[in-house]
C-alpha cells in the first residue's frame, strides 16, 4: 500500500510545472520531480540521497556560520511566500540565480523541506540576500527586501530601448550574474531568456569574456571579438560585444551592460567581397607558369607565387623593384631582354636559360623564358609581361635517362668483367690441375712413386675449384631466396680452432694465425657448415690481402647476450669511400688488382646473409696499408631461444 502511494506521489510531482525538490530534516534529497530534473540538468537517480549542499556553489555553503538551506527557511519565516534569490550549480557547470520559495512540513527534526524554484523573472519581486546586497536587478530596480519600486518614466523609458534595441542588451550584476537581457540577445545565443538569466558570467567557458566582465566590475570598458560557444545550447555564433560598467549615485560598480551584435552576415558578406577580389589574383598567383608583369620603367608591378619561388623571396618584396636590384648581375642580363621588346615592340619565344647563369639557387634550376608587350586599345605599349615556364622537370628527365644509360653501359661493363674473371679464376686452378694429375698419371703408368706434394697441391686446386663453383651457387639461392640454415647448437670456439688448421694446411702458413681463446666455452645456435663458411672466407681474404705477411689475430668473447667475433689482418686495406660496397655481389675495392688478387666478389656478399639469417651483423674498420679488422656479432645460444623472432632480413653495419 505504501509502494501504491509513493508512486501516486511521484505522479502528481511530475505533474506539477514548478520544479520541485523535496529534503529530509538532515538536509537530503528525498526526490524531485522533472520539471527540476529539466531546471538543474541532474536526474533524479544523481541526487537522491545526496545532501543538498552539492547545489549549493562552495562559496555559499554557509551563510551566516549555517548551512545556506537552514538560513534560506529562517528567511522565509519573515518572507512568508515570497521568493529567495539563489545560485545553485547546474549539472553542466555554471551557476544558475533561481527564485527558491520555502516550505517546511511537521516537526522540525522529522519534517520534510520543499523547496519550489522557478528562473528568475524579468520584474524579480525577491530578496537577494544570499547573493549579496549589492546585487542590482535591473538599472531601475536596485535589490531590496521589501516590495518591488515602481519605475519611473525615465527608468521605464530606458526599459524600453532595453527590450527593442536591434542589438542584443543584457546586464548584470556585481556579483554578475545575468538579471536581465532583450530578446536579440537570447536568439543571438540560440535560447530564450529564461534559460538565460541567472547566469553566472565568471562560471563560462570562455576565458577572453570572463577576461571582459572582470575588467567591467573594475568600471573599465571592455570588447569582445570572436565565436562564442554558447553554456546552454553549446550553438557558436560569431559575435562582436562592447562592456559598460554601471555605477550607482555613489559612483560604485554596481554591474555592467553588454551589447552584443551577430555579426555572422556581416562576416559571410566580408568573406564573399574578399574572394571575389581573390578569383582574379588567385588564377594568376596559382597558374603553373611563372608570370610577371612590368611598367615602362621596367620595374614589377605583379610577380604570381610560381614565379617568386624562383627567385626565393615573396611576391610582395619584388613590387617597385628592378631586376637587378632584385636578382643581382643575372637581372641586368634578364633586364636586356625586357629592354629589346620595350623598345622593338617585338615579343621574344622560349628563350632558354639556367638558374646558374643567372646566378639564382631556387628549387627552378631550367626555366624556358617568353617575354612581349602590353600594350593599350590605341597600341600603346603599357608595360611589359613575361611568362615563365619552369623546365627543370624535363632537364631532369633528360639527365635521368642519361643516368639510366649509363648504368645500363656500367652493368654490361661489370657483367663483362664478371664473366672475364670468372673465367679466368676457373681456369687458374684448372690448368695446374690437369697437369698435376697428368704427372700423377705417368708415374702410375711407369710404375713411379707418387710425390705426397703433388697429390696436397692438386687438393689444393681442386678446393680452390670447388670453393668458386659454392659461392656461385650460394649466391644464386641468396638471390633466389633458397640458402636454407639448419642450426643447432654449436660451438664456435672450437668451429674457429677446426676453420684455422684447416685454412692453414692449405695454406702452408703454420703459426701464422694466432686465435686468442675465450676464457669459457662459447655456444651459438647455428648452422655449423655456413657458419664455417663465414669464418674461413675472412680468414682466407685475411691471408690474401696481407702479401708482406704478417700475423692474422683471431680473437672470441661474449659480450652479454652477443658474442664477437674479430678477424684482423695487417694487408693493403679498404678505402673508406669503398667500405659501404664492400658487401655487395661482385664488388671489389678499387686498390685490388684483379690479376694480383683472385676472387669473384662474392665472398663477404654470401658471408652478410649468412650471418643476417643467424640474426647477427657483420662489418668493418679499416685503413688503407693499415689493415682491416672485421667483426661478426652473433646472438647467444641463450639469446637466440629467448627470442622467438622472424628470420631478419640481411643488414650491413
Amino acid at each position: 500500500m505504501a509502494h501504491i502511494e509513493a508512486d501516486e506521489f511521484k505522479l502528481l510531482m511530475d505533474a506539477v510545472a514548478d520544479a520541485v525538490l523535496v529534503c529530509d530534516g538532515q538536509e537530503h534529497i528525498l526526490h524531485l520531480n522533472k520539471a527540476a530534473e529539466v531546471l538543474l540538468g541532474w536526474t533524479r537517480e544523481e541526487l537522491t540521497g545526496q545532501p543538498f549542499s552539492v547545489l549549493v556553489p562552495q562559496r555559499l555553503r554557509t551563510w551566516k556560520g549555517v548551512p545556506l538551506l537552514q538560513h534560506l527557511l529562517d528567511e522565509s519565516l519573515s518572507h512568508v511566500g515570497r521568493p529567495i534569490l539563489v545560485p545553485l550549480r547546474h549539472r553542466q557547470g555554471p551557476e544558475v540565480v533561481l527564485e527558491a520559495v520555502m516550505g517546511r512540513t511537521k516537526a522540525q527534526d522529522h519534517g520534510r523541506i520543499v523547496l519550489t524554484l522557478r528562473h528568475i523573472s524579468v520584474m524579480p519581486d525577491a530578496t537577494a540576500e544570499p547573493l549579496d546586497q549589492g546585487l542590482c536587478l535591473h538599472p531601475w530596480q536596485l535589490a531590496h527586501p521589501g516590495p518591488a519600486q515602481v519605475p519611473s518614466v525615465a527608468e521605464r523609458l530606458y526599459q524600453l530601448i532595453f527590450e527593442h534595441a536591434p542589438l542584443g542588451l543584457f546586464h548584470f550584476g556585481n556579483p554578475p550574474f545575468v538579471i536581465a537581457c532583450n530578446e536579440n540577445f537570447a536568439e543571438i545565443l540560440g535560447s530564450d531568456r529564461q534559460r538565460v538569466l541567472g547566469i553566472n558570467l565568471l562560471t563560462l567557458r570562455d576565458t577572453r569574456l570572463m577576461d571582459c566582465i572582470r575588467a567591467t566590475l573594475q568600471g573599465k570598458h571592455a570588447r569582445y571579438e570572436g565565436d562564442y560557444t554558447t553554456v546552454t545550447t553549446g550553438k557558436v555564433v560569431p559575435v562582436r560585444a562592447l562592456f559598460a560598467p554601471f555605477v550607482d549615485e555613489n559612483g560604485g560598480v554596481v554591474g555592467g551592460v553588454g551589447i552584443v551584435e551577430d555579426v555572422t552576415a556581416q562576416r559571410r558578406l566580408e568573406e564573399e567581397r574578399a574572394t571575389q577580389l581573390a578569383l582574379a589574383s588567385t588564377l594568376l598567383r596559382t597558374a603553373p607558369v611563372g608570370m610577371a608583369f612590368f611598367d615602362t620603367r621596367l620595374r614589377f608591378v605583379h610577380i604570381n607565387d610560381a614565379l617568386a619561388s624562383a627567385t626565393g623571396q615573396a611576391p610582395e618584396a619584388h613590387l617597385g623593384r628592378s631586376l637587378p636590384a632584385m636578382l643581382g648581375a643575372g637581372g641586368l642580363h634578364l633586364e636586356q631582354f625586357l629592354r629589346h621588346v620595350l623598345e622593338t615592340g617585338q615579343p621574344l619565344e622560349r628563350l632558354e636559360l639556367s638558374a646558374q647563369e643567372l646566378g639564382l639557387s631556387g628549387p627552378w634550376l631550367y626555366w624556358t623564358l617568353s617575354i612581349y608587350p602590353v600594350r593599350a586599345g590605341d597600341g600603346r605599349i603599357l608595360g611589359i609581361g613575361s611568362v615563365v615556364e619552369n623546365t627543370t622537370g624535363a632537364k631532369r628527365a633528360e639527365q635521368e635517362r642519361g643516368r639510366l644509360l649509363r648504368e645500363a653501359q656500367e652493368a654490361v661493363r661489370v657483367r663483362d668483367d664478371f664473366l672475364t674473371i670468372a673465367s679466368h679464376e676457373l681456369k687458374t686452378p684448372l690448368t695446374p690441375l690437369s697437369l698435376r694429375l697428368a704427372t700423377l698419371e705417368r708415374k702410375l703408368e711407369r710404375g713411379e712413386p707418387l710425390d705426397p706434394a703433388a697429390l696436397h697441391h692438386a687438393r689444393q686446386h681442386l678446393t680452390r675449384l670447388t670453393t668458386l663453383i659454392n659461392d656461385l651457387l650460394d649466391t644464386s639461392r641468396i638471390e633466389s631466396g633458397g640458402l636454407a640454415l639448419h642450426p643447432q647448437p654449436t660451438r664456435l670456439d672450437v668451429l674457429i680452432e677446426h676453420v684455422i688448421h684447416v685454412t692453414e694446411t692449405l695454406h702452408d702458413a703454420p703459426q701464422r694465425i694466432a686465435f686468442h681463446l675465450p676464457v669459457r666455452p662459447i655456444e651459438v645456435l647455428g648452422d655449423p657448415y655456413r657458419l664455417e663458411q663465414v669464418i674461413s672466407n675472412l680468414l682466407e681474404n685475411a691471408l690474401k690481402y696481407s702479401p708482406s705477411g704478417g700475423p692474422i689475430r683471431v680473437s672470441l668473447e661474449a659480450r652479454g647476450d652477443v658474442v664477437l667475433m674479430t678477424v684482423s689482418d695487417p694487408g693493403i686495406g679498404i678505402p673508406s669511400d669503398q667500405q659501404q660496397h664492400l658487401f655487395e655481389r661482385y664488388f671489389r675495392a678499387r686498390n685490388v688488382s684483379t690479376h694480383a688478387y683472385g676472387g669473384l666478389g662474392l665472398g663477404l656478399y654470401i658471408c652478410r646473409d649468412i650471418v643476417a639469417r643467424h640474426g647477427g651483423s657483420i662489418w668493418v674498420e679499416s685503413e688503407v696499408g693499415r689493415g682491416s679488422t672485421f667483426y661478426v656479432a652473433l646472438p647467444t645460444l641463450q639469446a637466440s631461444r629467448a627470442l622467438a623472432v622472424p628470420t631478419p632480413e640481411p643488414r650491413v653495419h
